[in-house]
């Protein structure tokens, strides 16, 4: 069959129906209603509309030209009066297929029955045309638009309107240089304003949707003033807004705005939106902007493609068919490179809300407590009137100075909404200390790093900024065990000299490898060791796994320390004697290691040193005999005075700190030898994050899948490998099976078993 014959020229320019001119008269047979009357039923709802063969083609006809009524125009049909235009009135107007008359053509020389409308539609079938309904249906289709297109009514109807609007935008207003152009913006109103009315039907929803596209294109390139399309559930099909402006942003090179690249993650079926996007999208559209901005600035520029935006476009009009429409403009939105960008940021805040959308999945009301602020990404920890800027003002007035303060830890908790008052659990303790390094503050003690959970007492405050560390390396580790240690010793005699805590600190941070913000905590850890009593329970499991020559050196080392402020009191001797007990070192030992740290200078001043070259004139003045040093006795032997000692042995022997740190830094990177550990994956061969976990948590299913069964220590070797606390990551995992496959992946306590079905589920 040949192809249809090019759709008739359009009619603009002739003069259009005044209101006072009549078109039709309806026969004399055909009762006739002088007022529209819209009967209050429900509309029917049409079934969808069947795909077959267009009718056979209809040979040209010759006769009055038809016309177009312009937006906002009236024109008369018979008794009644049809106010928005928007129609095509005539007698002769061919399909835009070339197939028979155009169905929205209202023909005035057609018979129309007033009397008797149908209201229900009974009488019309699929793809109603205003020339092969029954003159009753005419009449009720002619009432409904004079009474302004509104009202329940059958959606064959809305649909046979809709047929003209389709017609205007793909026939008329897509020929160059036409003025039909001018029509598209009041158009695209109608379709939304009838989506309003009559949207609850999924089909004229569908087709008018669609429709709002092949407007957007007709209408060639968006303006500069467009807004970024709604977000609705839906993210399919794409707005062509979205297409025509990333298209347009690229054909200039100008930078995608956060906005814009919002709504493209959001309508890119390439880009997966896991459950904290969608369980706390207000959140996470925030947290995507702030990141995104920071990122890129004013925005990622794309380099435009060679694949236009185009549309294909099935109308709801049998006088139409199928059309496909294109723009001059590239459509990236699905282009490899820039996806990745986009999907990377989302992975990384979605990351980011993670702790708090589980939170949210088990307590929907705690959003706005502080327990769920504590759980949000810095960006979004906003509240400048609530319980948050209470906090934030009692914090910040004690911090100002920037040095580390001690506080009542009991003014802190009162804060937090604890199940017990005043009394914190470990989940509810690192969510306060979390909270509050958000803000950019640190607090002694901290459980993330081997402290005890923050009770009554007292609490060390420090400023640390916002990307302090929260999790503590071997070196760290290290140099709070031995700060422990030698505070102990420090604080023995009920008060610690400022020359012992600063040749401690000192010496300290220089041998260790330790960043800013480790060196900010370990001097906050001193404060807070010193700021009460010390004591030494919690350190035996650590010190039982250290070896001989680790354990003599740190003997050494903590007799040096008690002898850096040129006095040993009993007290101090004593604190040594438990702490050797501890290492497993012989107690009598203390003595003569503390005999060797006053006695034994640095190595440039091992024997003689001349101070003057010796003069044969006499002096008159005797050089004395070296004072005689007592041995140091335990505590309760009276009559004995303290040791005075000399700096450069105290200097020669806090030099050998470093050796004792590098030794003792290695056991912290090794586990007993009951338990075998997984090390951490490299970031360059680390494999694909699995199930939307990250890299940590997808590298802790890899290691547990490997047994059927887990005890809890060998469970907490690995969290700790992987720098995750151990019931945190646990919920983790059976979030992520429950978002899979329904079911947990992980149960149990004590004995943690392993359900392998679901691990590999996830796994692939």
């Amino acid at each position: 069959m040949a192809p249809p014959p090019p759709p008739p020229q359009d009619h603009d320019g002739q003069s259009f129906i005044t209101p006072s001119r009549v078109l039709s008269r309806a026969p004399e047979s055909t009762p006739q209603q002088h007022s529209p009357r819209v009967v209050q039923r429900p509309p029917s709802q049409t079934a969808p509309r069947p795909t077959s063969a267009p009718p056979a083609r209809a040979p040209r006809q010759s006769g009055p030209k038809s016309l177009w009524i312009a937006p906002g125009a009236e024109v008369r049909i018979g008794p009644l009066l049809l106010p928005g235009g928007m129609l095509y009135v005539g007698q002769r107007l061919q399909a835009g297929n070339g197939y028979g008359i155009e169905p929205a053509l209202i023909n005035p020389h057609l018979d129309v029955d007033h009397r008797r409308p149908d209201w229900a539609g009974e009488t019309v079938g699929y793809w109603p045309s205003f020339s092969d309904i029954s003159p009753r249906a005419r009449g009720a289709y002619l009432s409904w638009l004079a009474a302004g297109r509104v009202g329940p009514v059958p959606i064959s109807w809305v649909f046979l309107f809709f047929y003209g609007l389709e017609r205007r935008v793909i026939v008329d207003a897509t020929r160059a240089g036409t003025p039909a152009r001018a029509d598209l913006p009041a158009i695209r109103t109608e379709v939304e304003r009838l989506l309003g009315l009559y949207g609850t039907n999924h089909s004229f929803r569908r087709y008018a949707t669609e429709f709002l596209s092949v407007i957007d294109l007709a209408d060639g390139l968006t303006h500069e003033d467009a807004v970024p399309p709604e977000r609705v559930a839906e993210r399919w099909p794409v707005p062509h807004t979205l297409r025509l402006k990333l298209g347009e942003l690229a054909n200039a090179g100008t930078p995608v705005p956060a906005e814009w690249a919002l709504a493209w993650v959001h309508f890119n079926m390439n880009i997966h939106l896991r459950t904290p996007a969608q369980r706390c999208p207000e959140e996470f559209e925030q947290l995507f902007l702030s990141r995104y901005s920071a990122k890129y600035g004013p925005g990622m520029v794309v380099k435009p493609n060679k694949t236009l935006v185009k549309h294909q476009y099935h109308s709801a009009s049998s006088g139409l068919g199928s059309v496909e429409l294109s723009a001059a403009v590239p459509d990236v939105l699905e282009l490899a490179a820039p996806t990745t960008k986009l999907e990377r940021l989302v992975t990384d805040c979605t990351d980011a809300l993670d702790a708090y959308s589980r939170l949210l999945g088990r307590r929907p009301e705690a959003r706005g407590t502080l327990a769920a602020s504590a759980l949000l990404p810095p960006e979004l920890i906003t509240d400048t009137t609530g319980d948050l800027a209470r906090l934030r003002a009692w914090v910040t007035a004690r911090t100002d100075s920037g040095a580390p303060v001690p506080v009542d830890a009991q003014e802190l908790l009162a804060f937090w909404p604890a199940e017990i008052p005043g009394q914190l659990t470990k989940a509810e303790a690192v969510g306060l200390i979390q909270l509050l390094g958000s803000q950019g503050v640190g607090i002694e003690p901290d459980l993330r790093f081997g402290g005890p959970i923050l009770g009554p007492g007292s609490a060390v405050l420090f400023t640390t900024g916002r990307r302090a560390p929260t999790t503590a390396s071997p070196s760290y580790t290290a140099a709070a065990t031995m700060l422990h240690l030698a505070a102990a010793v420090c604080a023995a005699d009920g008060r610690s000299s400022g020359a012992e805590t600063a040749h401690l600190q000192a010496h300290l941070e220089s041998s260790m490898d330790l960043s800013a913000g480790e060196r900010a905590r370990l001097q906050a850890h001193m404060t807070w060791l010193l700021s009460g009593q010390i004591k030494l329970t919690g350190l035996s499991k650590r010190l039982a796994t250290l070896g001989v020559t680790q354990r003599e050196s740190l003997g050494d080392f903590l007799a040096t320390v008690a002898a850096a402020d040129r006095e040993v009191t009993p007290s101090e001797v004593d604190i040594l004697t438990k702490i050797f007990k501890l290492l497993g070192l012989d107690t009598a030992s203390v003595y003569s290691r503390l005999h060797t740290s006053t006695t034994a200078g640095p190595p440039a001043a091992q024997g003689p040193v001349v101070v003057r070259a010796a003069s044969s004139r006499k002096t008159g003045y005797a050089i004395p005999a070296p004072p005689r040093v007592d041995e140091v006795k335990p505590s309760g032997t009276p009559g004995r005075s303290q040791v005075r000692l000399d700096s450069a042995a105290i200097e020669a022997k806090l030099a050998e700190t470093h050796a004792v740190s590098m030794l003792l830094g290695s056991i912290f990177t090794e586990e007993p030898d009951d338990v075998v550990a997984t090390p951490a994956p490299k970031a360059a061969d680390a494999p694909p994050p699995v199930a939307g976990l990250d890299t940590a948590h997808s590298a802790l299913l890899r290691v547990l899948v490997t047994r059927a069964r887990w005890s809890r220590a060998d469970l907490e070797a690995e969290c700790a490998n992987l720098s995750l606390l151990p019931d945190g990551a646990l919920d983790t995992l059976n979030e992520a099976a429950y978002d899979v496959t329904g079911d947990p992946v992980v149960e149990g306590d004590n004995l943690i078993d392993i359900n392998t079905d679901v691990a590999a589920e996830m796994l692939t």
